[in-house]
């Protein structure tokens, strides 16, 4: 078995750049929102550090990983060997690290996460800033861009894990299948080796006839 195929590579990639995208979108947009939000009542305090901090990371994450899968891609098109370098499996497995962390904690944050304005603006300014205002309607909960981008992912995520489980599991096989060549030519040399010193030892006992 080869390690990554080209296309659970391909995937992978794909996957999560689309993820990229939809997440900037995401997070440009709540920042279009806070501040047209900030502007119509400017002593108006946002908590919304978690969800900036989320999808920043989740950017980070998913770019990263996404470049690191794409070098992986394009090493296996372009070498004759099969086996990946360890510094390439290194870098993809930290990568999975980064975005195993990166999807948990953007899943709880849109399942659990509310927007909050304080007490500091008073209930009526609060009660108008909730309600819908066009463009700004401060909504992120239930967002389907950053469902949508959540969604892939995770979807990323379970094609890159596949993938970097058959990265490492190829890479076992062909050090076997070098060791066993490695053995199996040092027998054959062996074999030579013996063959010729029986040649010899003939042909010297016929002279001696």
């Amino acid at each position: 078995m080869p390690s990554p195929t080209p296309l659970l590579s391909f995937l992978t990639t794909l996957f999560l750049i689309t993820s990229f995208i939809l997440t900037t979108y995401t997070l440009t947009t709540y920042l279009h929102q806070a501040r047209h939000l900030t502007s119509l009542v400017q002593k108006v305090h946002i908590h919304n550090h978690p969800i900036l901090i989320t999808t920043s990371y989740h950017i980070f994450a998913t770019i990263f990983t996404s470049a690191a899968y794409l070098f992986v891609l394009i090493h296996t098109l372009t070498t004759s060997t099969k086996s990946t370098s360890w510094i390439l499996k290194g870098v993809t497995l930290l990568g999975l690290i980064f975005l195993t962390a990166s999807v948990l904690a953007f899943t709880v944050i849109l399942a659990t996460g509310e927007v909050s304005f304080g007490d500091s603006v008073g209930p009526r300014v609060t009660v108008y800033l909730d309600e819908n205002e066009g463009q700004a309607d401060f909504v992120y909960r239930g967002d389907g861009v950053a469902v949508a981008g959540l969604v892939l992912g995770w979807v990323g995520w379970g094609v890159g894990v596949l993938s970097c489980v058959m990265m490492f599991v190829g890479g076992r096989k062909m050090e076997g299948r070098r060791m066993d060549g490695g053995e199996e030519g040092v027998e054959e040399k062996i074999k030579k080796v013996d063959v010729e010193q029986e040649s010899e030892t003939g042909s010297s006992a016929g002279k001696g006839e």
